[in-house]
């Protein structure tokens, strides 16, 4: 999924501009939260109620830098392909730093939702710092964690839960 848009348009020939390297960067940014809220929307909704997490801010710290790219696509990158470029908008420091903090919360609910459900209690920073780096290390991380994740979800399948 990472690679697929980039050997298309390396494949088609086409020249990679601002626009097509955002448009593709966009893309991947979809698959990498997109499997993030899978893991812990899932998690999240398998354990106790004393363990679950309100799931509308962590999709919220999800949505918000996919919407901000777009923004950035269609409202600033046209202005790049003048001679002088314009400096950039006072809408875009706030919402990258918005960006950011999404998603940090987007890794770390995940994270600690995911270890929270391995092991069956509350998780401390310690317990869930080695699955945080590795969703912040992706695709490197999704190669080591995905195997557990698909371990745990057949393991709960398998028993009912």
């Amino acid at each position: 999924m990472i690679v697929l848009p980039t050997a298309i348009v390396y494949t088609l020939r086409f020249s990679f501009t601002k626009q097509l390297i955002a448009v593709i960067a966009l893309f991947v940014m979809i698959v990498v939260f997109m499997w993030l809220y899978s893991i812990g929307s899932w998690a999240n909704s398998q354990l106790p109620d004393n363990l679950r997490k309100a799931v509308l801010p962590y999709a919220l710290g999800l949505v918000i830098p996919i919407i901000y790219l777009i923004l950035v696509i269609i409202l600033y990158f046209p202005a790049l392909e003048s001679d002088t470029p314009p400096r950039p908008p006072t809408w875009m420091l706030p919402m990258h730093l918005l960006s950011m903090i999404g998603i940090f919360y987007g890794i770390w609910y995940s994270a600690r939702q995911y270890m929270a459900l391995q092991r069956g209690h509350e998780v401390d920073f310690m317990l869930f710092s080695s699955s945080f780096f590795l969703m912040w290390m992706f695709p490197l991380g999704n190669w080591i964690i995905q195997p557990s994740v698909k371990e745990l979800f057949d393991k709960l399948e398998n028993t009912g839960s």
